[in-house]
């Protein structure tokens, strides 16, 4: 095959990928995929191509692309001929990225960047794991300089996937920077103060909460004390009869309680990201940070100022 791909009408050079930058794959994989390294939008991307064009599913395909990841540390694309629509579905469906050349191409967390430019209006937000991933270490106190994504991944409650497109995300909006050790391993740094940090991504960072339910019965599950009890936790405001409490909406329990969007002794925000953070002291009350962001908006004066006291007393 060429060594030239076009992508969405921009030049890819595709440079073969060595067998011994590839160790950690099996005999297998080594032998089904040809393996290439290449640069889309100035962000490293590994390229695989099936040999002998064996059909396989999608399911299968992501758990490929994962393992492949997870040894190469790059975003993994597969590149295929000519894919009915359905099955370009069924790959989109499964997170599967993929590139059929000058067609169509599934590279979300690339490819988005490649479109504000292109439009000049539009500001990107963080993907939930991402602005997840800036909280912890907005709220870590041990200040690591440098950490990496396989250390994440002991630390955080996604796996090396999803926190390797978070750093992506990242480094798109120039809100980290991603370097490489003589062995090849990718280290993650913050070159900005805390307090700098918070600042430069406040335009990228978003309200936490997806949807609001009540319900006139607490249910078992893993939440967390958010809204005014929470703030009232960690400020002099009085706190409120009436509970509201949090959860991530992946662990959100689908139970036989009835719920609705207008009124109930408890309120329950479902969150985009985890309500707690790993290293905060009280995980049954969401971190200061991500309170803030879920609450910047409410209109009670009492509020907006004890937010504002919040934040200027972060020991950054």
């Amino acid at each position: 095959m060429n060594s030239i791909i076009s992508i969405l009408g921009i030049q890819a050079e595709l440079v073969s990928i060595q067998r011994n930058s590839l160790k950690g794959l099996n005999a297998d994989l080594l032998l089904r995929f040809d393996y290439y390294h290449t640069v889309f939008n100035q962000k490293e991307l590994c390229v695989i191509k099936s040999k002998n064009n064996e059909p396989l599913s999608p399911l299968k395909y992501r758990k490929i692309t994962e393992l492949i990841e997870k040894v190469t540390g790059m975003p993994v694309a597969v590149l295929m001929e000519s894919p009915a629509y359905y099955e370009r579905e069924r790959f989109i469906s499964q997170g599967v990225y993929f590139i059929v050349s000058d067609k169509y191409a599934f590279l979300p967390s690339l490819i988005a960047n490649v479109r504000v430019k292109e439009k000049g209006k539009q500001t990107i937000k963080l993907i939930p794991a991402a602005q997840y991933l800036l909280l912890y270490c907005l709220l870590d106190n041990k200040d690591d300089k440098k950490i990496t994504i396989r250390k994440l991944e002991q630390i955080l409650p996604y796996n090396y996937l999803a926190i390797s497109r978070a750093v992506i995300n990242l480094e798109n909006l120039q809100l980290c920077k991603v370097m490489k050790d003589g062995d090849g391993t990718k280290n993650i740094f913050f070159e900005y103060t805390k307090r700098e940090l918070w600042e430069k991504s406040g335009k990228y960072l978003s309200s936490p909460v997806k949807k609001i339910l009540y319900s006139d019965r607490m249910q078992e599950g893993t939440f967390s004390i958010s809204g005014i009890n929470a703030l009232s936790h960690y400020s002099r405001l009085n706190p409120d009869p009436y509970d509201t409490i949090a959860i991530w909406d992946r662990i959100f329990p689908e139970l036989s309680v009835q719920y609705n969007e207008i009124e109930g002794n408890y309120k329950i925000e479902i969150w985009k990201y985890p309500t707690f953070m790993p290293h905060h002291c009280d995980k049954k009350i969401v971190d200061k940070l991500s309170l803030y962001l879920s609450m910047k908006d409410d209109p009670d004066a009492r509020v907006e100022k004890e937010l504002e006291k919040l934040i200027e007393n972060m020991p950054w």
